[in-house]
């Protein structure tokens, strides 16, 4: 594939509000990305997206972001996730979760000839999706996947009463994507086809109205911003991985991922003490972290949760410093006096830590130097030390720190286990015989709901949660993207994006 695809889709383009608040909250619906609506249902609008031509565009063995975001535009999943994290059905009728198992019903979705999506359709997906580097890991959960009686059986490692928000990955026709060339076959609104072009889905029955759309080449990463300046592309979305903020031309919108940043703590010697943890937790002015260091591209959080989830069930989100009451805390556990060089002492130890964090990422070192000094004024000493990347990881897998600055991609189901599993990837220093390990098991286990778990968290911290870092999405005047979906999903829901007023 190369240059300009283009081709003629159907699209629905309907005034919709999104409903997107988790059901069992009683929150109220927001609309879609505060937008009113005002775009006239079935106004036509023309759409570019870019795509990159040595590159797959089989979802299963896409390497880049852009490739395998494009799999919305001809596959469905069982599931959406909002942005809220609430899981909506997509292709399932239900799903009932039984602890260690999740059986989905299917609905009425079908491919291109009009055949129904199968069980064995479900199951070869879910195959492809654990054999592919991108899946496997947010997939870790479900270890295996049977059909059984027309429905489909999945199985869990451990409980996990989120379990339905891993079904996001896209469903294809089994025996289509088994290798980076291959053409699968979807069930969404566009039809993939082995030259790689797309046209309307004869099958899909979300298309109603006529729309432009096409596929641009793109050479690299570093294009992307030109492209969309010059108008040869609609729309892109930066994640801002590498620590470097860039504002392209165009509409922009920040989008918060399920991507948490953290302060790491080895809970031993003055960090042993939940006290000390929590006075850590108190010193840091996550609001002014999220808008200064990451500059503006994160949004803090008071819990290891996500802010859109917490606000969906009514849980606190935003934090900021309180250096009087780190400071009590500190006087309360004996560490009310002060040695020659100003740090805080209880006598027989004192408050001097160091802060380890990787040296090849801006927003990180920034983050970094920000907290120290948020530390300092209440009573700790904080010296930062910023090492190349290699090093960064191997110090934290020895143990050999007292604090680090650390990110972790959750799942879609906002999996905590990386922190709670003695072999997790951020549970180094976690002393995984705290009580807040128990209730992160019995939260999963829905034995306790979101908001004792917090409480629990609280009382033992075992790490300090700092923000959720953000991406920018950028987009021409004359569309209005669709945001109700988390993340994870590149475009969204596709039939939900609208022509925006100036191409009415």
């Amino acid at each position: 594939m190369r240059g300009k695809i283009t081709r003629t889709l159907c699209l629905l383009l309907a005034v919709l509000l999104l409903c997107s608040a988790c059901a069992d909250t009683g929150a109220d619906t927001p609309s879609e990305d505060g937008q009113d609506g005002g775009a006239a249902a079935g106004a036509a609008f023309s759409l570019t997206l870019p795509y990159y031509p040595n590159d797959s565009l089989n979802p299963y063995f896409a390497v880049s972001a852009v490739n395998r975001g494009l799999c919305d535009l001809y596959c469905e999943p069982l599931y959406r996730v909002s942005a809220e994290y609430a899981a909506k059905p997509v292709l399932a009728a239900d799903a009932q979760n039984d602890g260690t198992t999740l059986t989905v019903t299917l609905g009425t979705g079908r491919f291109p000839d009009g055949t129904a999506v199968s069980a064995a359709d479900v199951v070869y997906s879910f195959e492809r999706a654990k054999a592919s580097d991108w899946y496997a890991s947010r997939l870790a959960n479900l270890t295996g996947a049977r059909s059984a009686g027309g429905r489909v059986v999945f199985t869990l490692a451990s409980p996990d009463v989120y379990a339905v928000n891993l079904l996001t990955f896209p469903i294809v026709r089994s025996g289509t994507a088994d290798s980076a060339d291959s053409v699968p076959a979807g069930t969404g609104v566009f039809v993939l086809s082995a030259d790689g072009t797309l046209a309307d889905n004869p099958a899909c029955d979300k298309a109603a109205s006529a729309a432009s759309v096409s596929l641009y080449a793109v050479r690299d990463d570093d294009y992307l911003a030109n492209a969309l300046e010059i108008g040869n592309i609609s729309y892109l979305y930066d994640d801002f991985a590498s620590g470097v903020y860039t504002r392209p031309a165009g509409q922009t919108t920040f989008v918060t991922m399920n991507s948490l940043v953290y302060l790491g703590i080895n809970g031993t010697g003055v960090l042993q003490s939940a006290g000390v943890r929590t006075a850590l937790y108190y010193a840091v002015d996550c609001e002014a972290l999220a808008a200064s260091a990451y500059r503006g591209c994160a949004e803090s959080t008071a819990l290891p949760f996500h802010p859109a989830f917490c606000r969906a069930n009514g849980l606190t989100t935003a934090r900021k410093a309180d250096t009087a009451l780190a400071a009590d805390i500190l006087s309360r556990l004996g560490f009310n006096r002060f040695d020659a060089n100003g740090v805080r002492t209880n006598g027989a130890a004192t408050l001097a830590l160091t802060l380890l964090v990787n040296s090849e990422n801006n927003f990180r070192t920034a983050a970094a130097y920000a907290i120290a000094s948020s530390l300092n004024e209440a009573g700790f000493s904080v010296t930062v030390e910023s090492v190349p990347r290699d090093e960064y990881l191997s110090r934290i897998a020895a143990g050999d720190f007292t604090l680090y600055l650390g990110e972790i991609k959750l799942g879609e189901n906002l999996s905590l286990s990386p922190f709670f599993t003695a072999s997790g990837a951020a549970s180094r220093g976690i002393d995984q015989a705290l009580p807040v390990v128990a209730a992160y098991a019995s939260f999963c286990a829905g034995q306790m709901d979101a908001a004792a778990f917090s409480e629990a968290f609280l009382d033992d911290m075992p790490f300090v949660p700092l923000c959720y870092r953000a991406g920018l999405a950028a987009y021409n005047a004359r569309v209005q993207p669709d945001f109700s979906t988390a993340a994870y999903s590149l475009y969204g829901d596709i039939t939900l994006w609208r022509a925006a007023e100036a191409e009415k």
